[in-house]
């Protein structure tokens, strides 16, 4: 007697194998969204970090005052050459040579703010004008925050991670 040899899926296990892709996929939606939030989250404090930096490296080789503002109301950063009044460790929009301005991601926003002005001065020693921190958070359904430290002996930057 010859048997026959049946190969490939019935519809039957075709339709369960969609069922179980379905239930994986609706339980894995939710938590995408919030690693989304948390990537933006986490891409904006470096990108501060970075330009930090950057103002910090090119005042220790132009050996001039470079610094970075913050503006709180329009979640926007700006990097600049301080050139007016060096001596007062502020950012004056009209006078000071604006390098790049950076807007925060979509509900990414700034948070609590103890640089003095909202703004950090590097001097051509390396040097910040102050200690302080800057911190982010996100306004999604996800809550994270990042907090931007800069010591001021040696304008050393860190990106501490809130949660």
């Amino acid at each position: 007697m010859k048997t026959k040899n049946n190969k490939g899926i019935t519809i039957l296990e075709m339709m369960i194998i969609a069922v179980i892709i379905g239930i994986t996929s609706t339980l894995a939606i939710p938590r995408f969204g919030q690693v989304m939030e948390k990537l933006r989250l986490k891409t904006a404090g470096r990108d501060i970090v970075s330009s930090l930096r950057l103002a910090r490296s090119n005042a220790v080789s132009q050996r001039d005052q470079f610094g970075v503002y913050f503006d709180l109301n329009s979640n926007q950063y700006v990097l600049f050459k301080d050139l007016a009044n060096p001596g007062s460790f502020t950012y004056d929009a009209g006078s000071d040579s604006d390098m790049v301005t950076k807007t925060l991601p979509a509900r990414v926003n700034f948070g609590h703010d103890s640089f003095s002005n909202s703004v950090v001065i590097f001097r051509p020693t390396g040097s910040a004008s102050g200690s302080g921190s800057i911190g982010l958070y996100s306004s999604g359904g996800y809550y994270g925050s990042l907090t931007i430290d800069v010591l001021s002996s040696t304008g050393r930057v860190k990106l501490i991670s809130g949660t």
